[in-house]
């Protein structure tokens, strides 16, 4: 039926994962299972199973959540059924999807096409199936993956074909037609998804009549969208690295599926992808997490994102650096959906036969700083090994699109293999209480004045009016490294943030707030990835005791009143779990100009105060100046850095 790009030993492939990810199997097996009773987890179930009909009902939002109907739409549990399948060649996990497959095609029956834009925007951009998005998703990462398999099982599809053929007709014509009226400027992940979908109708079936011609338009278009979509430095432009995951991993089936068709891309495609593969490695914590910036999850996608991006590049290091921070069952666990069809990451020298990768200091390293101007990210860390400290700091505004939050100037930090002051993710899209507070810059570690956000939350994906807020400089200097933002959201308060990470050894936060009225009040807001933590209020330090690493918050140049209260942080979609938020709030009584120092000290054990020795901020021939003794050590440190600018990213 189709012409499918690997001829994919699945005997091998299922070998593999039953001897190096065992749990694998066996939590594939269990989801199985519960599709054949009807029962899923999607958008809006908050991580529970929910019977959503046997077969499913395809048009009934059980949780009233639009997400739930669209997630349902993309069929990913497909996926899971073909997969228990392949593992145990039992035709009920196979039979099921094509009950399934022919069951939604009779009761979801194509909308009558139609190119006008405010009608196509009404028809196809609606809770409902044929949601643009949806067609996109589903024949570019579903249908022909399962249409494959169902084809190697003799007769299986004889009286089928037709029916399938002719749907699958029907979404290349949408994504041909409809699509490209939407997006002129081939400027959003939609568009990315939907052009990678019709690509992969082209070349999956190149016996439709449309093919040749919709395989020419889609990679015209997804050349557009690679020029459009992403940073010179590689990020994509709205600034979740989620997002960008996402987004490059299209692009990476993108590339191998025109490789394997024997189709070029540009020049200008395949570097912007290189850089697309930094980013994605200098958007993950030491763990090998993905920082959750804006709607973003702490997962571990950046394995297929670079997993693809070795296969079409032919080069190895980010990938072999990547899995020596994860570990390797946790790289293994990542990339397995990825090995039914590139079978080649078996073969990939070095990266899963012998899974004995060397380590990090043995392969050719990224900078430890990196600098994206055009998303105002920066990410710098001590070093390359798991045990590295690390921060991601942003300050982006106006913010690209919904996806961003209201946190300019906040970071994450993760020292010693341990998230410690961090962003706390996205939660979910639609619930608008929790979805407000993960999106709030109270909930992440940033400054505010007078207890506001310093723009207006409208609705999930839509702010209010926003002022200028950038990165100014990053300067690395051997023994510590710093970068300094700026926003001006509070005007006519204006409030500068410089982070210094002394290697190795802290975090210093200097924060300079302007413009000031004596009732202005001023929150220091600090997200700890741990459930218990203790205030000193004599030396103003906040300090965990939960985890094998801890950290203590120290803050000195006004006097501030700490209060703890329960928070959560959603690691993935839909999930959550506790955490704790310490806000230090200073409550006015001057005017003009107000500064903190903040020193962030992660320890080992019972937390020692006498490790913090003493803390001040002054003023010293018209500067300030932070100083510290910290152990055995001290520091002065100036609040605006002139110095030279050697080091400069």
């Amino acid at each position: 039926m189709n012409n499918l790009p690997h001829v994919c030993n699945f005997t091998e492939v299922c070998n593999y994962i039953r001897r190096y990810s065992p749990d694998y199997i066996q939590r594939t097996m269990h989801s199985a299972d519960m599709a054949l009773q009807g029962k899923l987890i999607l958008s809006g179930t908050r991580g529970q199973w929910l019977v959503v009909g046997n077969p499913p009902e395809w048009h009934d939002n059980k949780v009233n959540n639009n997400g739930y109907i669209w997630m349902l739409n993309r069929m990913n549990h497909w996926l899971i059924l073909t997969y228990a399948y392949l593992f145990s060649n039992q035709r009920k996990y196979i039979d099921r999807v094509l009950l399934e497959l022919l069951d939604w095609i009779e009761s979801c029956p194509a909308p009558a096409l139609t190119v006008d834009v405010k009608e196509a925007q009404r028809v196809y951009g609606s809770v409902d199936p044929w949601r643009q998005l949806e067609v996109g998703e589903r024949v570019g990462n579903v249908w022909p993956f399962v249409i494959r398999v169902m084809d190697q099982i003799p007769g299986m599809l004889d009286s089928a074909r037709p029916t399938i053929l002719k749907s699958i007709l029907d979404h290349g014509r949408i994504l041909r037609e409809v699509c490209p009226k939407f997006w002129p400027n081939a400027d959003h992940n939609y568009y990315l998804t939907e052009m990678w979908g019709l690509y992969s109708i082209a070349l999956n079936f190149p016996a439709l009549e449309e093919s040749a011609e919709w395989g020419a338009f889609a990679q015209q278009e997804l050349e557009r969208c690679m020029s459009s979509q992403f940073s010179k430095q590689g990020g994509q432009l709205e600034g979740c690295p989620s997002y960008h995951n996402f987004t490059t991993i299209y692009m990476g089936k993108v590339a191998l599926l025109a490789r394997k068709n024997g189709i070029s891309l540009s020049e200008a495609f395949v570097e912007r992808f290189r850089q697309a593969m930094n980013y994605c490695i200098q958007t993950c914590r030491p763990t090998g997490q993905v920082v959750p910036w804006g709607d973003s999850d702490a997962d571990y996608k950046a394995a297929v994102t670079l997993s693809l991006g070795a296969l079409f590049l032919g080069e190895n290091n980010l990938v072999r650096l990547l899995q020596s921070l994860m570990g390797e069952q946790k790289f293994v666990n990542a990339i397995i959906p990825l090995l039914f069809d590139y079978p080649e990451l078996l073969s990939l020298t070095g990266l899963l036969n012998s899974l004995n990768v060397p380590a990090a200091e043995e392969l050719d390293e990224p900078p430890r700083v990196f600098w994206d101007k055009e998303l105002d990210q920066v990410s710098i860390r001590s070093d390359w090994s798991r045990q590295a400290f690390s921060v991601f700091f942003v300050c982006r505004t106006p913010v690209y699109n919904g996806h961003a939050h209201i946190d300019p100037s906040s970071f994450d930090f993760t020292a010693w293999g341990q998230p410690l002051v961090v962003d706390p993710g996205r939660y979910n899209y639609w619930w608008l209480e929790e979805r407000r507070k993960f999106k709030s810059a109270a909930w992440h570690n940033t400054l505010t004045i007078n207890g506001k956000d310093p723009f207006e939350y409208l609705s999930s994906w839509e702010y209010g009016p926003q002022k200028q807020g950038k990165i100014e400089y990053v300067v690395d200097s051997g023994d510590w490294i710093r970068a300094s933002a700026v926003h001006h959201n509070y005007e006519p308060i204006i409030h500068r943030r410089d982070l210094v990470m002394f290697t190795g050894q802290f975090l210093l936060v200097l924060d300079e707030v302007s413009g000031l009225t004596e009732q202005d009040t001023v929150q220091l807001n600090w997200h700890l990835d741990a459930v218990q933590s203790h205030w000193n209020e004599d030396r103003q330090i906040a300090y965990t005791q939960s985890n094998e690493v801890n950290v203590a918050v120290w803050t000195a140049g006004r006097k501030v009143y700490g209060e703890r209260k329960e928070a959560s942080i959603s690691d993935k979609m839909d999930h959550l779990r506790p955490s704790t938020r310490v806000i230090m709030s200073d409550y006015g009584g001057m005017a003009g100009v107000r500064r903190y120092a903040t020193v962030l000290f992660p320890f080992r054990g019972k937390f020692q105060q006498d490790q913090l020795r003493s803390l001040e901020v002054y003023e010293k021939n018209g500067q300030a100046f932070c100083q510290m003794k910290l152990d055995h050590s001290s520091y002065e440190v100036v609040f605006k850095y002139y110095g030279k600018q050697e080091g400069e990213a």
